[in-house]
């Protein structure tokens, strides 16, 4: 079975389809080392990701600037499918940045705030980017959604031609 790459938009539900149909949740956050992070941190995980997937895995993968571009521009591995990617809407940004201040209220997690503060600053131009990169992009119908659903699509559409 051919494996699915997965960039994901912060907050879609990666950790929570992790370990289902084969799914793994590729944490970037893994990449610090005490306050810092390599600046070629995203070779290694993106490698990482790949073999997972040429495995036939689907691995949901950050959606850095840095590690879509890298998955953009590598071959991937002969029985990798595709690197698509999801994220939400532009017109859920409101939404959208009140499920993530419900996620770092409820977790109080360092990583959960430094994702809320970025969706404040900057959702608009990380979902125009990722609309842009040149992948196939997926985007829930509404907030609504069951991660496994478009994961399903997308693997049809990519890994079973």
């Amino acid at each position: 079975m051919k494996g699915l790459i997965v960039i994901d938009y912060q907050g879609v539900g990666k950790s929570t389809c992790a370990g289902k149909s084969d799914c793994i949740d590729l944490e970037s956050g893994c990449f610090w080392i005490g306050e810092k992070r390599s600046e070629d941190w995203y070779i290694p995980y993106c490698s990482i990701a790949m073999d997972l997937a040429d495995q036939g895995y689907t691995v949901f993968t950050s959606s850095h600037r840095v590690v879509y571009e890298h998955f953009i521009s590598c071959a991937l591995p002969s029985n990798v499918g595709k690197a698509v990617v999801f994220c939400p809407a532009a017109r859920m940004r409101n939404e959208w940045i009140n499920r993530l201040q419900k996620r770092y209220d409820d977790t109080g997690l360092a990583k959960d705030y430094k994702a809320l503060l970025n969706a404040i600053v900057r959702y608009l131009d990380n979902i125009s980017e990722l609309e842009n990169c040149g992948l196939p992009v997926y985007h829930p119908a509404s907030m609504d959604y069951d991660l496994m659903d478009y994961v399903r699509l997308a693997r049809h559409e990519w890994c079973e031609r």
